[in-house]
């Protein structure tokens, strides 16, 4: 009975796997932000300009060369470029349900994906097309609403000729 009901459950969780083939498809990418020693986050308070008001940090090791550290940064400031500054739009920021993060889970990488793929492959290619990205931030989490920043994206990365 027990191995019934093993195999019952079994088939019936939802297996999901992340695929960089799919994800570079995507026009929006949600960034999973959880803090531990590899996943970082600094707040600056807001100056003037609105510069650099928090960066998010992934901190990895150049999987080729150990040596080397690399890291992959998202940046959230109130108007991302000096374009979108001169027109008036912000940098997007909601509170949202796991319900809508449910709705979207397909859409959502994590620190797992950037070390399945490589930093070149999940920074380079993986974010190819992807015109929106936002991090979702699970240290801010209040009363069931979680936090998304719309972001862009740096990384340490060096391609070698």
């Amino acid at each position: 009975m027990k191995k019934i009901h093993f195999i019952l459950l079994l088939f019936t969780c939802k297996i999901y796997c992340q695929d960089i083939s799919y994800i570079r498809t995507l026009d929006t990418i949600f960034v999973n932000f959880n803090k531990d020693k590899f996943q970082t986050k600094t707040v600056f308070p807001k100056n003037k300009i609105d510069f650099c008001d928090r960066w998010y940090t992934f901190n990895f090791e150049d999987f080729t060369e150990k040596r080397n550290k690399v890291h992959l940064q998202f940046w959230y400031t109130i108007y991302p470029s000096s374009d979108r500054r001169e027109i008036g739009i912000k940098s997007d920021f909601k509170l949202v349900k796991k319900s809508y993060l449910r709705k979207h889970e397909k859409q959502i990488i994590s620190i797992a994906f950037f070390k399945k793929y490589g930093i070149y492959r999940s920074t380079y290619e993986a974010f190819e097309n992807c015109k929106v990205i936002y991090i979702i931030d699970n240290t801010e989490k209040k009363n069931g609403k979680i936090p998304l920043y719309e972001v862009s994206k740096y990384s340490s990365y060096m391609m070698k000729e």
